[in-house]
Parts: structure tokens; sequence; C-alpha cells
């Protein structure tokens, strides 16, 4: 178990794990500061496409957040 851990912790990349801060998933601004966008451009692209390049967010409350894994593929420029 100890080691599917620690292989899904290493396959983000190091600007975003140390943004996530152990944490599995992140809001909208700080998914626009991991990506080097806006998040005005985030929303945009949620509203207009359902996703942002692919990566769809969950509604947790009233907010939208965004898996850290999702993103480390976006990041690493994975393709889906």
């Amino acid at each position: 178990m100890q080691k599917l851990i620690n292989s899904a912790i290493s396959n983000i990349p190091d600007g975003l794990a140390k943004i996530a801060n152990g944490r599995d998933n992140l809001p909208t601004i700080e998914a626009a500061y991991a990506t080097s966008t806006s998040p005005q451009t985030i929303r945009k692209h949620l509203c207009l496409y359902g996703h942002f390049h692919g990566v769809k967010p969950v509604r947790i409350g009233r907010r939208l957040y965004f898996k850290v894994s999702d993103l480390a593929g976006l990041v690493r420029g994975d393709k889906s």
C-alpha cells in the first residue's frame, strides 16, 4: 500500500506538490496559479466547454475544486 501512495506522490511535479501541500483538491484560484492562467480563464472554459483542457472539477459546497492528480497530468502535458 505504501508503494502505491509513494508512486502517486512521485507523479506530481514539484511545483504543483508545493502548491497542493498534501491536499487532494485545489480551489480554482490555486489551480489557476498552478497552470499559469487566470481564474477567470478557467471559469470561461468551464462555461463554454464543460472542462479546462480536459480536467473537470468537482463541486464541494458551492465551490469548484480540481483534483491534484488531474492537474498533474495537465502540467506534465499528458494526453488523455
